[in-house]
């Protein structure tokens, strides 16, 4: 315990110095910059602008073959407690595994493995995003490409070497989940057309031509089953996508326009479009970037959206954003990337509760048909060697919480009702957002810096009034729950101790002690004629969420 309490203070006095210097640093090159700034922002409870749906609350299971180990199904349920996961949750229906030829040479499928699957995340009250991804090798026209799983597993991506048998195979899928879980059920579904096809890992030579004839007989095998059933494609990479947006107009052309591989008539099923797209590339920026960047991710989102409507027939089609994250390459850590720290630290709780602000006020304002916000989970297909290692995940090998997964668990406290909201100024740093159930109202607002990787930008002060119609005697309790360096952040805890590779238990229960969603202070009850303005700094990359519960 000495030991413990010597190296935690010694640690932290070492953490103080350091910032005392980057404050000190930044006044003597740029003045006083770094003076606390007032953002006022009013929230009127009697105006409803609309409901807030969970849009930002998807998830990939990623890698999919985990589901069904003890690992995977105890991920599973954290994301269903968290709010991580409250729509949908996005898996591989992994057909290699079903494939069954019999001696007279008869090809049938058994889908029990994947049925194991659907029934994990279906308990947590999700639905399914199912993607057709992996080719059977003895329907693989290049059974030699394969693509190289975790652990050792490998799953074939190669083009069928007969395009009727990947369409039995497809409509054998639909039937078999329609038959077993219901329309009801099924109905909620999505499905989509194999996975990133311009990126040479996911698809033979990422030949686009042949992945136009592999969507197109999938789209005419489900919806020859059922043509309600919703579909979707291309999937293809956000850098890739970016620096070349020709690949998705591409595909877009031929949906509108083009001659059906399947029915050989004009145009091609689609009932939404997904898209990836991050806020980097590789654990860094975007091309041309130094930095992460949520505005960069919209920019991306709002071209692909701008291409799109170019065909008049595809304008009412909604884009999905099936996969996002702050930066791409979700293995690619610290030790390569330094700015992959901010996959560890508040900049992701910032980052993601900025990203669901910038939506509300997108979909209030200038909707452009943007939904299906899926995180990318990804860094969990290699095995960690220690804690914190910047891969994107949202907990760590030690089952540390990460603050993004905080920040989940925040917005997992609103109601459902938007409410109207308004700031002084037009602040590019601060976002913000309310509403309220029958009983309580939230505040969300955050102060993103793209650019401060490190905390190290400038603090705001936030003024914030309510104006609602209380009853005379009433009173309030006010929450104020809190994500930054000092709070809800157990990065900061396992700095402190270190950084240890292999923490022992001491050490290991501090930090878990710090991993959860905290306060910023204890809860205070007030009468409401007593309530003023509620004031408070808000620190670079924090998060705050301010309830206030009326009885």
């Amino acid at each position: 315990m000495h030991e413990l309490s010597l190296s935690y203070y010694f640690n932290s006095y070492q953490i103080l110095m350091n910032k005392l210097i980057i404050v000190l640093v930044t006044i003597l090159f740029f003045g006083f910059s770094v003076k606390e700034d007032t953002v006022s922002i009013k929230v009127d409870t009697t105006s409803v602008v609309g409901k807030l749906e969970p849009f930002w609350a998807r998830q990939i299971i990623h890698p999919t073959e985990f589901l069904l180990t003890e690992w995977g199904k105890d991920f599973v349920n954290m994301l269903a407690e968290s709010g991580a996961a409250r729509q949908y949750i996005r898996i591989y229906n992994q057909p290699e595994r079903a494939f069954r030829l019999d001696d007279s040479g008869k090809i049938t499928y058994d889908w029990s493995h994947f049925d194991q699957m659907a029934e994990i995340i279906l308990a947590t009250g999700n639905k399914l995003n199912v993607v057709f991804f992996g080719m059977p090798y003895e329907l693989a026209l290049y059974p030699e490409s394969v693509k190289k799983r975790p652990y050792g597993g490998l799953v074939c991506i190669s083009p069928p070497k007969d395009y009727v048998q990947w369409q039995d195979l497809c409509a054998d899928f639909t039937k078999h989940v329609i038959s077993k879980y219901g329309w009801d059920q099924v109905k909620d579904w999505t499905f989509r057309c194999w996975n990133e096809p311009d990126h040479r890992g996911f698809w033979h030579e990422s030949n686009q031509k042949e992945y136009l004839v592999l969507y197109d007989h999938f789209a005419h095998a489900v919806k020859s089953v059922n043509p309600a059933i919703k579909i979707g494609g291309p999937a293809l990479t956000s850098t890739g996508t970016y620096n070349n947006p020709e690949n998705f107009k591409f595909f877009l052309e031929h949906v509108a326009n083009g001659i059906n591989h399947a029915t050989g008539k004009k145009g091609s099923p689609i009932d939404y479009l997904a898209v990836h797209t991050y806020g980097g590339s590789g654990g860094g920026g975007g091309p041309g970037r130094d930095f992460p960047d949520l505005d960069y991710m919209l920019e991306q989102q709002f071209r692909l959206a701008d291409m799109r409507d170019a065909y008049p027939v595809l304008r009412n089609v909604p884009i999905h954003i099936e996969e996002w994250g702050i930066s791409s390459g979700g293995t690619t850590g610290v030790s390569t990337r330094p700015t992959a720290d901010v996959r560890n630290s508040e900049y992701g709780a910032a980052f993601l509760t900025s990203l669901v602000a910038r939506h509300i006020d997108i979909r209030q304002t200038n909707d452009r048909l943007l939904d299906g916000f899926t995180f990318c989970s990804s860094g969990y297909e290699t095995i960690a060697e220690s804690d914190f290692m910047g891969y994107r995940t949202l907990h760590t090998k030690s089952g540390f919480h990460k603050p993004i997964l905080n920040a989940y668990k925040l917005l997992n406290r609103l109601g459902d009702n938007l409410l109207r909201i308004d700031a002084s100024s037009a602040n590019q740093h601060i976002t913000s957002f309310a509403t309220k159930d029958e009983n309580k109202i939230s505040i969300v607002v955050s102060n993103y810096q793209h650019d401060k990787i490190y905390g190290e930008g400038q603090s705001y002060s936030i003024d914030l009034n309510i104006k609602h119609e209380w009853k005379p005697n009433a009173k309030v309790l006010i929450n104020h729950w809190r994500i930054d360096q000092q709070h809800s952040n157990a990065y900061t805890i396992f700095k402190e101790l270190g950084s240890p590779k292999l923490p022992y238990p001491m050490q290991v229960d501090a930090i878990k002690s710090r991993m959860d969603l905290e306060m910023m202070k204890k809860p205070e009850t007030l009468a409401v004629r007593d309530m003023k303005g509620i004031k408070f700094d808000l620190p670079c990359n924090a998060v705050s969420l301010i309830e206030i519960e009326i009885y």
